[in-house]
């Protein structure tokens, strides 16, 4: 672009010019705390077009221009209407930073006559001192001016033309208007006024849109080109611009009428009503038919609720911003044939906005979407589409109690709601932010227009010190509301939530409230615990109390529980002064934890299975034995083996055989069903037993446990527990060993919380070398480390020998030993022996 320069006008006003210095003056008229600024305004009329062109406007007189000085917080001290009114020498001003400003006529007034300037700067003043003051000012608007070339104007037997701007003026170009007009910076859109020979009547173009820029010159030429009926408007005199247009402007395509749009489902100008938040049945469509092919379609919308909701008020639907485009879909309106292939048909359907109209106030309220077209010729639809809805206000509200009772779950207040009840959804606050309650903790009883509403929280209400949060939404209304907590003298909880129950025993908190904890003491003789017994109410018989944790312990609970379920109480807690109960807390009610046991803990359930495989390494004629501590099929089994690599082989006349670590044996301490039997292993799988040979390093030791066990590619994979929610004291079992030589088995128990081991027990006996005649019995006691956190896991390894390594020793030899419960009475290498039955889970 090139930079166009005209007249300047200059006007200096200099304090004590003639003197030259302010340093001249006498001391008496030096001001104290102050100096003076010798102003000069410059005016500019440069603005940027295309090509140079005969010089416009002339320059005001910068006498005539307004002078204004004002603090950097932007606080006026002092203006004048005239520069030249300007008194350097009387003006003193205090010492400081300033903007001085100068302007000429309205920056505000667009047309031909809005031309205005402007421009500032910035100035220190000093004490006794004069600062010189420049301040160039230059034109603040854009200008735009119209011309016609010869055959435009014999082309058209009339012609004229009009700048629509974004601040909503018309300016209108007669024909023979050869003056630039100016405007405030923004969009501008430039129309045609033509009549020609076989066009009935005039007909208005849309011809430009301009984004118009201050200090910048737009020129716009029409011209016609008869041979091919099409309008050019050349932009800035420049005939290869990128920004210059093309119309065709034949008979056909100036008679072509103007966008129609036709309702569907609605009729325009006439007010629907539907009730707040509820739809409608059908289609709210508008199809737009513009022949000459769309250029625009506004949309001018008047609702408060949407205009809240974040929904523009007027918008090109042609010409949507990627965030209004989200909005409005967002919001449920849905277009069609308006994107970037837009042609000549489009339509716009509104059935899915009304559920976001609501009433912003307590009456109806009324919505309305005012739809115009505009063709590429800027022909605008005669008659604008209007589809008007009143929203009939749903009475939408809620009454809240003003506070519940301490420790309820509950909380129930009445809705009024003209519309269906079950789509209002209901929020509590939890962590920091609003959190929906499921269709499950959500009763309502409904009569008419009224609902009682019940909510179960997910916990007990117990903060008396803060308000409970509570939301309600129904469509895009929210009501948002508080109660309290109940503050009540005495109160009784658990103090880390469900963790405090266990299956046999609980651990309460009793308190009192602020109010009365001055004249109550907790303690066992002044307050007791009760439970419900039916409808009346019994003192606990297992109580005491820990006055340095401050908790009541309640034991011999759990009576009844099974593998499942757990056995629920009511309880309150009683203050008593001289024996006598004088307050009672509210109602806690607790559950235990089931009595869970460990399936096949009698080791009962067993399958075996064999497999033959010709050759592994040197050896032929494989036939392999397998254990399993479950019913066949069984996916969800807890115990497992590491039979799969604990093998005891021995070389028999037809096949190589196994025996495995882990087999079963018959219960001769009840007569009645199975044990477990344990061995320490002798080739481990991995070489064959022969009556001269032993190979102790590839002993192991027989294990039977909780978890799942397999053997690939010489490598042991193992995983120990099962899930488990319930927290025992003790695993009792029967055992029967065996040992050889000297010798000693291993019990592991654990019991986790995800990843945290919370309790563990371990029993080794003394080492022993005589056999055990009979069946013992042994409970391993379980030590909590954490009692705060649930259990989700438990394990529980039986191990033949403590031993991790072997010698020759450690095992006995092929052929000394025959094992009759395994297949065909195996003859191989085997260690000690360890028999395990029934074992069980301690609660108490």
């Amino acid at each position: 672009m090139k930079t166009i320069r005209m007249n300047k006008n200059y006007l200096m006003l200099l304090a004590l010019v003639a003197l030259g210095l302010s340093a001249c003056r006498s001391d008496e008229r030096t001001p104290s705390g102050g100096g003076y600024l010798a102003v000069r305004v410059a005016a500019d009329n440069e603005v940027v077009s295309a090509a140079s062109r005969a010089e416009g406007d002339g320059i005001p007189d910068v006498g005539d221009f307004s002078l204004s000085i004002a603090k950097e917080n932007g606080e006026l001290v002092s203006k004048w209407d005239k520069f030249s009114d300007y008194d350097a020498e009387a003006t003193v001003v205090p010492v400081g930073t300033y903007t001085v400003s100068a302007s000429y006529g309205d920056a505000t007034t667009e047309g031909f006559d809005g031309l205005s300037y402007a421009g500032s700067t910035t100035a220190n003043v000093a004490e006794g001192e004069t600062t010189d003051v420049t301040i160039d000012c230059t034109i603040n608007k854009a200008r735009v001016s119209i011309s016609y070339t010869d055959a435009f104007k014999s082309y058209f037997t009339s012609y004229s033309a009009y700048v629509s701007s974004s601040r909503g003026n018309k300016i209108d170009y007669t024909a023979d208007e050869t003056r630039a007009a100016y405007f405030t910076p923004g969009n501008l859109d430039v129309y045609l006024n033509v009549t020609r020979p076989g066009v009935s009547g005039s007909v208005a173009l849309k011809v430009k849109t301009l984004a118009a820029e201050v200090k910048h010159e737009y020129r716009l030429t029409m011209d016609v080109d008869a041979g091919t009926s099409t309008l050019n408007i050349i932009f800035n005199d420049d005939p290869e611009s990128t920004q210059n247009v093309e119309f065709n402007i034949s008979d056909a395509a100036l008679n072509a009428p103007a966008p129609t749009i036709v309702a569907h489902g609605f009729t325009s100008g006439e007010a629907m009503e539907v009730v707040e938040g509820g739809s409608v049945e059908g289609t709210l469509q508008a199809y737009l038919n513009a022949p000459s092919g769309l250029a625009s379609c506004e949309l001018v919308t008047s609702s408060a609720a949407l205009k809240a909701q974040g929904w523009p008020e007027k918008v090109d639907l042609m010409a949507l911003s990627a965030e209004d485009q989200q909005k409005l879909t967002e919001l449920g309106l849905v277009m069609k044939g308006l994107g970037s292939t837009h042609d000549k048909i489009a339509t716009v359907e509104f059935q899915n906005v009304v559920p976001y109209l609501y009433c912003t106030g307590d009456g109806n309220e009324e919505h309305s979407f005012t739809l115009t077209a505009t063709d590429v010729y800027g022909k605008t639809t005669e008659t604008p589409l209007v589809l008007n809805v009143t929203s009939r206000n749903n009475g939408f509200a809620v009454t809240l109690p003003e506070s519940v009772p301490y420790g309820s779950n509950t909380m129930s207040f009445t809705m009024n709601l003209e519309g269906d009840a079950s789509k209002v959804k209901f929020y509590y606050y939890n962590l920091g932010a609003f959190q929906l309650f499921t269709s499950e903790n959500v009763s309502i009883s409904s009569e008419g227009t009224t609902h009682i509403v019940t909510l179960t929280y997910p916990d007990p209400l117990i903060d008396t010190e803060s308000d409970v949060k509570f939301k309600a939404e129904y469509g895009s209304k929210t009501i948002e509301k508080t109660f309290k907590v109940e503050d009540p003298e005495l109160t009784l909880s658990l103090k880390n939530g469900d963790v405090d129950v266990w299956a046999t025993k609980a651990y309460v908190k009793v308190e009192a409230s602020a109010k009365s904890r001055a004249s109550r003491t907790i303690s066992s003789s002044t307050v007791e615990i009760q439970y419900k017994d039916g409808e009346v109410w019994k003192v606990w018989p297992n109580q005491s109390y820990d006055s340095e944790k401050g908790l009541f312990l309640l034991t011999g609970m759990g009576e009844g529980a099974t593998d499942t379920n757990g056995v629920a109480y009511t309880l309150r807690a009683a203050y008593k002064r001289s024996g006598e109960v004088v307050t009672y807390s509210g109602e806690l009610p607790i559950t235990t934890e089931a009595k869970t046991q460990i399936p096949n803990s009698g080791f009962d359930d067993w399958y075996t299975d064999s497999k033959e495989q010709w050759s592994v390494g040197l050896l032929k004629n494989i036939k392999w034995f397998f254990y399993y501590p479950f019913q066949q099929g069984d996916e969800g089994h807890w115990w497992s083996t590491n039979n799969e690599r604990a093998q005891a082989w021995t070389v028999a006349p037809v096949y190589v055989t196994t025996c495995p670590a882990v087999i079963y044996t018959y219960d001769t301490r009840t007569g009645e069903g199975k044990a477990a039997e344990i061995h320490t292993s002798g080739s481990g799988g991995e070489y064959a037993s022969t009556s001269t040979s032993m190979y102790p390093e590839s002993a192991f030791a027989g294990s039977i446990f909780i978890g799942s066990y397999s053997w690939s590619d010489k490598s042991e994979h193992k995983s120990l527990g099962h899930s488990f929610n319930t927290r025992p004291l003790g695993l009792s079992f029967w055992y029967k060993y065996k040992p050889y030589k000297t010798d000693a088995f291993k019990v592991l128990v654990e019991v986790k919380s995800g990843e945290t081991v919370i309790a563990a027990g371990e029993y080794v006996p003394e080492a022993y070398s005589s056999e055990d005649l009979e069946y013992q019995q042994h409970t391993i006691s379980l030590e909590y480390t954490n009692s705060l956190l649930k259990a989700t896991s438990i394990s529980v390894q039986f191990l033949s020998t403590n031993k991790t390594s072997f010698t020759e020793n450690d095992l006995q030899k092929n052929g000394t030993l025959t094992l009759t419960d395994c297949a065909d009475s195996w003859n191989a290498h085997f260690g000690s022996f360890l028999k395990i039955d029934d074992v069980e889970l301690i609660y108490e």
